[in-house]
């Protein structure tokens, strides 16, 4: 296959762009903040380098002027209009995070929710593009995505078999080389919820795909993550983050409140200033890590 271009002049097979690879979501976290953000781009590389894992940093592109309709744009009363616009960058800013992550020697991976944001991801040389749930089924932005000829990875959450399998017929017909990732668009998803075993019945139905689990499950909650792997999970997916000095902007979720869909993706991984707590960034690699030896033994 071709090659994926990485830091320090490295190459890596385009069919193994995939194998046990961890993405530290990045999402929101960086509270608009380039410092901020390069201190979760560093502080994850230190901890990938310490466990030996593979990984890479997601970004996630909006083209906010035409992703918000004219008509929303100034509303506070639909939380992520407020969350998006709180903390948003420029394209310059984002160029300093994503050679930062090169400079890291981690893969750039980003999320594009429109067709500006694609061409952002090509002009920027990323790695890898993401496709999110919610986006799976949008399909002029996914003829947008083969066209840019990137490995691909898509997210799953809500769809039905069948729905998938159209996903599975699309990029195999475009030869895009891509991964599925089971994942459950509940913020956090309680064990209860997180059908785990669909990850053995992904593996059955599209054996010729590397299939991942994107984990929205709490923080601290350490175990799915191995049991994704003990089903044969081979990329996998957390949020991160680095305590931060300011206030949260994006609905911080105090430990005696529930957490909503943006107080789970702004506080995963994440502790508010009166909080602070070791390294928050760990326990997503901890698991990975664990996950990784648990497997190499089962074999």
């Amino acid at each position: 296959g071709g090659i994926v271009r990485l830091s320090a002049n490295r190459k890596l097979n385009m069919s193994e762009i995939f194998r046990n690879l961890f993405i530290f979501e990045m999402a929101n976290n960086h509270q608009g903040k380039v410092d901020h953000g390069l201190k979760i781009i560093r502080e994850m590389a230190k901890v990938a380098r310490r466990h030996g894992v593979r990984a890479g940093v997601k970004f996630q592109y909006r083209d906010l002027d035409s992703f918000i309709h004219p008509d929303f744009k100034d509303r506070d009363d639909v939380k992520h209009i407020p969350r998006f616009r709180s903390t948003a960058l420029s394209e310059r800013q984002f160029r300093t995070l994503v050679e930062a992550v090169r400079e890291e020697g981690l893969l750039t991976i980003v999320t594009p929710f429109d067709e500006v944001s694609v061409d952002r991801c090509i002009d920027h040389g990323i790695d890898v593009i993401k496709v999110a749930s919610c986006s799976a089924s949008d399909w002029p932005l996914l003829e947008k995505i083969a066209s840019a000829d990137r490995p691909v990875i898509v997210s799953t959450g809500g769809f039905l078999l069948q729905d998938i399998d159209s996903l599975v017929s699309f990029f195999t017909h475009k030869k895009i080389q891509f991964a599925l990732m089971h994942c459950v668009a509940v913020y956090p998803s309680d064990n209860e919820i997180l059908h785990l075993n669909f990850i053995g019945r992904m593996n059955s139905r599209y054996p010729d795909l590397p299939i991942g689990w994107s984990g929205h499950e709490a923080p601290d909650n350490l175990d799915p993550v191995k049991i994704a792997v003990a089903k044969g999970a081979t990329l996998l997916e957390r949020h991160v983050g680095v305590p931060t000095e300011f206030e949260c902007l994006l609905h911080v979720t105090r430990s005696d409140q529930p957490m909503g869909h943006s107080g789970y993706n702004s506080s995963a991984n994440l502790r508010p200033a009166r909080h602070k707590e070791g390294d928050p960034g760990r326990a997503g690699l901890v698991a990975v890590t664990q996950a990784w030896r648990f497997r190499r033994s089962a074999c």
